[in-house]
């Protein structure tokens, strides 16, 4: 029979095992875009439904206040997909080993403290 302890190792060697691989991770949204040109005389500038695209681009925050955007080929765009979600679930893996960690920490800590206010014998 497994202890506590044991069940809470077990579950984070089995969410360790789940996370997707690290060379295939996106932090970032996937965002489309319609674009009137700089051609004054193009149907684009007389109505939004002429606009130009859709444009794809991985938008990502490189600091507060500051957002990058990388264009996107339409041939990439699942690939990118994927990898925009190989990213949230890699963070939330994290998030669930990281609270097991924690109570393997609270339990260890009891543990310490019981065995030190325990009387000698």
């Amino acid at each position: 029979m497994k202890t506590p302890d044991q069940r809470l190792i077990q579950a984070r060697n089995i969410q360790v095992a789940k996370l997707p691989p690290w060379d295939q991770l996106i932090r970032g949204s996937l965002v489309r875009y319609y674009l009137t040109c700089g051609k004054p005389g193009c149907r684009c500038h007389r109505s939004k439904r002429f606009r130009h695209g859709p444009y794809w681009y991985v938008t990502v925050s490189v600091r507060r206040g500051k957002t990058k955007a990388y264009l996107i080929p339409t041939q990439q765009i699942s690939q990118v997909r994927r990898a925009i979600a190989g990213y949230q679930k890699m963070w939330k893996g994290l998030c669930r080993i990281s609270q097991i960690n924690l109570t393997l920490l609270k339990t260890n800590q009891r543990k310490n403290h019981e065995a030190k206010s325990s009387p000698a014998k």
